[in-house]
């Protein structure tokens, strides 16, 4: 485990964690002691989505500004991951591998998931079999490729950053999924953006610090898995 020394503060290393399809790259950011956790996973990998995604290296590196540990890694078969792109399953299990190596390294650090599209959805299905979660923060949900029906059955804060343009997904539409299924999210609008949010990778990084805030204000009332 790298030490949490003044050198090392704030500075995204490569490392390697196991999985269960094998080794999976990841980089790590350590944060201020007391600070919380997020573990940040990237869009589709059969559609280009890396570690090294502007918007997930940005929310990132702005999330370890603001005192958290971060951990973004690629999904097996992607970069030097090892495995093959399992649809969906296999990727949820590989986020539950980043959680725990996480989880190890600052146990009593209150942990949230960042997704992007793809990565939404895993970190949305991993969250309902983990209470210690303390929030979901969902970036560009493609509510019209994915259902999203399991979003219903959360019990942990939720928050969805949308571009007011997304092709995948209006605001309005995110906005819908989330009163269909009873949760009061919040959904924060990145203006004038797609799903991919050019040139507003910065501003989308912002929101996911204010959602990771908000979440780490909240009193803790979840129970361990």
């Amino acid at each position: 485990m790298p030490s949490n020394s003044a050198s090392t503060l704030g500075a995204a290393r490569k490392l390697w964690i196991e999985g269960p399809a094998g080794r999976v790259e990841s980089a790590l950011r350590l944060g201020s002691p007391g600070g919380g956790s997020a573990v940040i996973a990237h869009p589709h990998p059969l559609h280009g989505g890396t570690l090294h995604n502007p918007v997930i290296f940005h929310a990132d590196r702005e999330l370890s500004r603001a005192g958290m540990n971060t951990l973004r890694f690629n999904f097996r078969g992607v970069g030097q991951s090892e495995g093959t792109h399992d649809a969906g399953r296999g990727e949820v299990d590989d986020l539950a591998a980043a959680v725990r190596w996480l989880r190890g390294l600052a146990p009593s650090a209150p942990l949230v998931l960042v997704g992007y599209s793809f990565g939404a959805w895993c970190a949305v299905r991993y969250a309902l079999t983990d209470r210690r979660v303390a929030g979901v923060i969902a970036i560009g949900i493609p509510v019209r490729i994915y259902p999203f029906q399991e979003i219903r059955d959360l019990r942990c804060p939720v928050a969805i950053v949308q571009g007011s343009e997304d092709e995948f997904g209006t605001p309005d539409e995110v906005r819908a999924l989330l009163e269909g299924a009873g949760l009061s999210g919040r959904v924060l609008v990145v203006p004038g953006s797609s799903h991919l949010f050019p040139g507003k990778a910065s501003l989308a990084a912002a929101l996911v610090v204010e959602a990771a805030s908000s979440f780490l204000s909240r009193p803790s009332t979840s129970s361990a898995s």
